[in-house]
């Protein structure tokens, strides 16, 4: 099967700025508990997190293997 393409949008907890990035998962592979050392692409905050999965907006991308 192929792998599945998501699109994960979180925000930073210390400004607030939305991010967004691609995560593909082939038919075994599950979701982490948490993205670690997520950095804020604000220039004015540039914090790194740990982004729980929980916090996370997750929205499939069709068309994409």
């Amino acid at each position: 099967m192929p792998e599945r393409v998501f699109l994960i949008t979180w925000n930073c907890i210390s400004c607030g700025t939305s991010h967004s990035f691609r995560r593909a998962l082939g038919e075994f592979d599950d979701w982490p508990n948490k993205f670690e050392d997520m950095e804020c692409g604000n220039p004015d905050c540039g914090q790194v997190q740990d982004v729980r999965f929980t916090h996370c907006a997750v929205e499939p991308l069709q068309g994409m293997t």
